[in-house]
């Protein structure tokens, strides 16, 4: 896993990532663009998706894996913690749904605060566990996942 503001990602990413070439300029527009622009864009042979949802408390929320993908998140709008834990740490592992690239999780981990122009890479080791309140109110979260083949 790697947490960090974009800004700083994009300085070493194109060490650590193969092919970033593509992803690069991506992550530059992230970083100055809005949701809807970004979403208008194309996306240059991405695998994008985008997610609009209120946060929950953790209780209500299933940490979560991929077999295939990694995961860079990016909150364009809004604020949330993200659980993470190593997938050895966590139980109940639902059958994994190929179609989706999904397991499901129950546990506990560590919280991780994201909001506009914070990223958080996960790989498919990376337990994780998105939309979770952070603070009082229940808060209107605009994400891009770039979903990044293992």
């Amino acid at each position: 896993m790697i947490y960090d503001t974009i800004e700083n990602f994009i300085k070493y990413a194109p060490q650590i990532i193969p092919g970033s070439s593509i992803l690069m300029p991506f992550l530059e527009a992230v970083n100055s663009g809005t949701f809807e622009e970004i979403k208008s864009m194309d996306p240059g042979g991405l695998d994008l998706r985008f997610g609009e949802y209120e946060t929950k408390s953790a209780d209500e929320i299933p940490f979560e894996s991929h077999k295939l993908f990694w995961d860079l998140q990016i909150v364009m709008e809004g604020k949330e913690l993200v659980g993470y834990a190593p997938l050895e740490t966590l139980s109940g592992a639902s059958e994994y749904d190929p179609d989706s690239d999904i397991s499901f999780y129950s546990g506990s981990g560590q919280m991780f605060r994201l909001e506009k122009g914070m990223m958080m890479l996960l790989s498919p080791a990376d337990g994780h566990q998105p939309g979770v309140i952070s603070g009082e109110l229940p808060s209107l979260v605009r994400k891009i996942v770039i979903k990044l083949p293992w």
